[in-house]
């Protein structure tokens, strides 16, 4: 899952011409054709959005196909700026409220947009980077300039002169802007969107879905398939329960940077640890009623608390054992200043175990938080048509 390519390049612009053609008609009335035309050998994606003259976003616009209508703009004397993605036909976002910036393959018109660090969610037009507002204001400028001008014809924004400048250390047009890579680039699992996000774990920009789960079960691939060849199964039980400590800090930060709790309380969330896995599960059913041991039977659940107890041994003890680790997990098969050894079925078990905790944690919070039901049935549908006509 995890796929870290080259880290904060700078990723050209696409390139093209936003024109605005004027003409008089035989009574003297002024009308004006807006456009956008591209003819470079790179991939380009467009979107449009509605506008105040002032360069102020309001709407996102259905660009739908042709003869058919676009939707009318929310503010009567908008204007429609047609947006281009980079050289990767991606787009940059910007959060409005937490500042992080992400690219992802759309800018969803019919749904709402997610933030993939904070989780806010609002139009795909609340989330433009600071490059395409200016840009946008340039093309607002040019509009009322070419109307309130008593010449008829095309005015041009050039952004192939953008495109042209990057990379180099020319003085940059004024409306230069250009996207950057990210860290990691994925797509989502769930509904297909094609995310760059800062650092491992997000939400999918398009559908809401957290992709810590899946990020979890990348590490356990790695890990089974190291028990698979017989290496060290100590390390690869360790290496599983770590795994899932990282994914479930990573959860529960978001549900106290998200839910409305005390400052004590947020303070206690946002530092949980999951070493001693029993009463933070008690926590997590208690205060989220998120059921991190859902189906489990006691047996499984006294397993995973005493091998969560193992990972301080292996990583403090060096694998020997002391009385706290007796008392703690209730692991009486052992005895103090033993070596611990697991088999490929005890880390085989244990990663097993984990997945399923991940997984239930994950149901639970997108209980609270779900996810965009549009963008996911568009891909099942869109699923369900390839496989029915044989694609």
């Amino acid at each position: 899952m995890l796929s870290f390519e080259k880290e904060f390049q700078e990723i050209g612009h696409c390139g093209g011409q936003y024109t605005v053609d004027v003409k008089t008609a035989a009574d003297g009335r002024r009308s004006y054709q807006l456009g956008m035309r591209h003819s470079r050998p790179t991939p380009a994606s467009f979107f449009a959005v509605y506008f105040l003259p002032q360069g102020i976003p309001v709407g996102m616009i259905q660009l739908g196909g042709i003869g058919q209508a676009w939707n009318p703009a929310p503010v009567p004397g908008s204007l429609s700026i047609f947006i281009a993605s980079d050289t990767q036909s991606m787009f940059g976002h910007q959060c409005q409220r937490c500042g992080g910036y992400w690219r992802s393959r759309s800018s969803p018109v019919r749904w709402q947009m997610t933030c993939p660090y904070c989780g806010l969610r609002a139009e795909s037009h609340a989330f433009l980077t600071e490059g395409q507002l200016k840009y946008a204001k340039a093309c607002c400028e040019l509009i009322e300039q070419a109307l309130s001008s008593d010449k008829d014809g095309e005015s041009v924004v050039d952004m192939d002169k953008v495109a042209d400048a990057v990379g180099k250390d020319s003085e940059k047009p004024k409306f230069y802007y250009a996207e950057q890579s990210q860290q990691n680039k994925y797509t989502c699992p769930v509904c297909k969107e094609l995310n760059d996000i800062l650092g491992r774990y997000g939400y999918c920009s398009s559908c809401g879905t957290y992709n810590g789960v899946y990020e979890l079960e990348s590490d356990l691939k790695d890990i089974r398939d190291k028990i698979a060849k017989g290496n060290q199964y100590e390390d690869c039980a360790r290496d599983a329960v770590a795994a899932f400590d990282s994914f479930a800090r990573q959860i529960v930060k978001q549900l106290a940077k998200r839910i409305p709790m005390t400052p004590a309380r947020q303070k206690e969330w946002t530092g949980k640890l999951f070493h001693n896995i029993k009463p933070c599960a008690d926590a997590l059913k208690t205060v989220f009623d998120i059921d991190a041991f859902k189906s489990f039977k006691q047996d499984d659940i006294s397993f995973a608390v005493f091998m969560f107890h193992r990972r301080h041994i292996y990583e403090h003890n060096g694998g020997e054992v002391d009385e706290k680790y007796i008392k703690d997990s209730g692991d009486t098969s052992v005895r103090v200043k033993q070596v611990i050894r697991e088999s490929s079925q005890t880390a085989n078990r244990i990663v097993g175990l984990v997945s399923k905790m991940a997984q239930n944690i994950s149901d639970g919070f997108h209980e609270i938080f779900p996810a965009e039901d549009m963008p996911i049935k568009l891909q099942q549908n869109s699923r369900k048509s390839k496989v029915a006509t044989g694609v």
